[in-house]
């Protein structure tokens, strides 16, 4: 999952669509966040010194984290300045997201 709606994703697919789901809904301490993809945000071949590299982050953290550098898919859709284009989202519980399959 990612935090907001990414045009890029988006374009992966024809007729794509995206649901959004209240962050309240879930237990926050089931939730661990990436700014990146975690893929390349762990990757050892990504080596910019960027502070949000090989990091995961809690619901609180993360928000410090946006409002530092705000959303990838802002100012990033494009991948020109890095492999940063949305914040990934890791679901550790089915208990909110069974509701919407």
């Amino acid at each position: 999952m990612v935090v907001e709606h990414s045009p890029w994703l988006a374009s992966w697919f024809e007729n794509s669509a995206f649901i959004k789901i209240d962050i309240n809904k879930f237990d926050k301490s089931t939730i661990s966040f990436t700014y990146g993809d975690s893929h390349p945000t762990f990757s050892p071949r990504v080596n910019d010194g960027k502070e949000y590299r090989k990091k995961l982050y809690t619901y609180d953290e993360i928000l410090g984290i946006i409002e530092k550098y705000g959303y990838p898919q802002d100012w990033n859709n494009d991948g020109k300045y890095g492999p940063e284009r949305y914040i990934e989202a890791h679901i550790w519980s089915d208990d909110v997201i069974k509701e919407y399959v």
